[in-house]
């Protein structure tokens, strides 16, 4: 059984800290693990900006069916983003695993290394496609003197922001949509932990969540880069552990959705809001 925390709940100063400073931590290891390397800036505290950040930007009607906080699951080291209830059954938010963040952080370094290091997502996705979450992800070691440098890190915190930010209003999504109660009775598993909704979504009906969320990222800066980038990926992979249904419908045609997100930002900027 997992336990369920609201991120608004109160924490003693000693434990909060240690648990932002565990979900920053997860890094991409480097060929020599006696060096040690830097940490992401991307944890929980960005989580929670992106967070706040797509709750302020929906319309007053949709903020008024969603809580602002998400919650954290912190036994589940599985990648897990779903949509949820708040512990009193009453506010619809989002709750993600540690797990998934730290993949966000793999993710989106590796997309920053793709630049110098052509085929490295590539590799990234074959490394990934064959653990099922069981225990801590390990993604591909990075190798070269850019792996770390300035340049790539800054392109890893825009990259961060864009494929968890797009994840998170997806699933935002799914409240508004009325996918989460339509689903509902089959969202949680035996064992308490959450189904994934793509696994019971129609294609089309998880399309029109994507197209809703990203339009509420783009509202926050967010552009469509990081998704496609992610879908690109997971879409790629010969063999799809478990934990990809929370991030993408099993049927997904992956050509299509991308192309309707670049028609979408690029009718976003022509038209704005």
């Amino acid at each position: 059984m997992h336990i369920r925390l609201s991120l608004s709940a109160r924490r003693s100063w000693l434990a909060w800290p240690v648990i932002a400073l565990v979900l920053c931590a997860a890094q991409v290891r480097a060929s020599e693990p006696a060096a040690p390397q830097p940490g992401y800036e991307t944890g929980l505290p960005a989580i929670l900006k992106i967070n706040n950040e797509l709750y302020t930007a929906l319309d007053p009607k949709k903020r008024g069916q969603i809580q602002k906080e998400p919650i954290l699951l912190e036994q589940i080291t599985a990648p897990c983003l779903a949509p949820a209830l708040t512990p009193d059954g009453i506010g619809q938010t989002v709750e993600m695993s540690a797990g998934f963040i730290a993949l966000m952080n793999q993710f989106s370094h590796a997309k920053a290394i793709e630049e110098a290091d052509k085929g490295f997502l590539t590799k990234f996705a074959a490394t990934l496609s064959g653990q099922t979450g069981e225990k801590a992800l390990t993604p591909l070691a990075a190798e070269g003197t850019k792996v770390w440098d300035a340049d790539t890190m800054n392109y890893q915190v825009g990259n961060f922001n864009q494929m968890a930010g797009t994840l998170i209003a997806i699933d935002l999504a799914h409240h508004y949509l009325g996918h989460y109660k339509k689903y509902a009775a089959q969202l949680t598993a035996s064992n308490g932990q959450p189904v994934p909704i793509n696994s019971l979504l129609t294609e089309k009906e998880w399309r029109e969540a994507v197209l809703k969320g990203a339009r509420n990222a783009l509202d926050c800066g967010y552009g469509v880069d990081g998704i496609r980038c992610v879908y690109d990926t997971l879409g790629s992979m010969s063999e799809r552990p478990p934990w990809v249904a929370y991030l993408i419908h099993p049927k997904a045609n992956v050509a299509k959705v991308n192309s309707d997100l670049l028609r979408l930002e690029k009718d976003f900027f022509l038209v704005g809001k």
